[in-house]
Parts: structure tokens; sequence; C-alpha cells
């Protein structure tokens, strides 16, 4: 457990808070922009950031497909990232729910609702039958809360607005983040001893 559950759901909430708060904000002559996240367009970016509320909902309705228990959200990420191909189908399949994602706002407004109240109503430790392994819904949120958060930071940075995301959001996602990373490395640039290569990503 990299914190505390009611701190991961706290994340959460106020994640998705900032989220909707972005996308209201995002001007009609940017949707379609090329750019928003390499090549993505600023809706391939939201559908795909979108999809941390969706993979909820279906991942807790799934079946076991992988004999595999995942400890928590670093190893979640740790075996998710290991997959050949792992960020081509990340883009595919932004760009296939970009093309469905004909009012933003309004069907993001929908989608976070739901998922907000389903997981408001599923107990910290309910199995989540991800395609990296089974791991628990607290965990998984705690995955949930990183790419909700860096995304809408690529939101705003995309679309002229000023990055910021909720201090209970960037408590998660420096948290698990971090549990990527070697510790040497990030207390010598956090403290000024030392600088990060220049294409450090833990995510890479």
């Amino acid at each position: 457990m990299l914190q505390h559950p009611a701190a991961v759901r706290a994340g959460f909430a106020e994640g998705a808070a900032t989220f909707m708060v972005t996308l209201r904000g995002v001007g009609p002559e940017y949707w379609d922009r090329h750019g928003a996240l390499g090549d993505w367009t600023t809706r391939e970016l939201a559908a795909h950031t979108l999809r941390a509320f969706i993979t909820i909902d279906g991942y807790l309705a799934a079946q076991p497909t992988v004999d595999r228990v995942l400890a928590d959200a670093a190893e979640y990420y740790q075996t998710a990232l290991s997959h050949a191909g792992a960020h081509q189908g990340v883009a595919a399949r932004a760009r296939q729910a970009a093309r469905q994602l004909i009012d933003p706002v309004g069907e993001a407004e929908v989608t976070v609702a739901h998922t907000l109240a389903l997981v408001a109503a599923t107990a910290d430790d309910e199995p989540v039958n991800t395609f990296a392994g089974q791991i628990t819904l607290v965990e998984y949120l705690a995955t949930r809360v990183v790419e909700l958060g860096v995304h809408t930071l690529d939101l705003q940075r995309a679309t002229g607005q000023l990055p910021e995301l909720h201090p209970d959001t960037s408590a998660v996602i420096v948290s698990v983040l971090s549990s990527l990373a070697s510790p040497v490395a990030l207390i010598l640039a956090l403290t000024g001893r030392a600088a990060l290569p220049a294409d450090f990503n833990v995510l890479g």
C-alpha cells in the first residue's frame, strides 16, 4: 500500500473535479488541433484521459484473464509497461475513442459521475481484473489518479490553461511515480545536487 485508501480516494475525487474544470475551459478551436501530446489531438487526449474512469467499470465487471495478483500500483505499472507494444496500443485506443467522442464535456460529465458513484459504493479491497493481473480497487485507483492527473496537466498545457492539480491528487501521483524511480536519483535532484537525465521518464 503506497498511501492510505482514504488519501487515494480523495486524490481521485479531486482529480476528477480538476479534469472537468479543465475540459470546460477548452476553447472550441482546440479540440481537433494536433500536438496536445506528441501528435495527438486534444480530443484524442481527452478521450484517453476518460479511460481513467471507463476502465474501472470494465475491469470491476471482468473475469480474471491473467493468473497473477499484483501487490500495488507500482507493480501494476511495472507489469503493464513490460508488455510489448504497450504505448502503441494506448495510442490506437485513444484514436478510436476520440472518433466516438462528439460532445467531450457532456459525455465526460456522465462518465465521471457514474464512475465516482461506482467507486464510492465499492470496497477498497474489491478485486479488479486488469489485463496485467488482478489488483485491489484502491491500488488500481491509485494508477487512475496518476493517469488522470498527468493527462489533465497535458490538457491544461495544450489549451493555454494554468497547469495545476489539487494537493490530494498531486500527493498520490508523486507517491506512485517516485516508487518507480531510483530514490537516490530523486533525492539528489530534489536537493539540487544532481540533475535528472534530459529524457528521464519512469513511464517510458
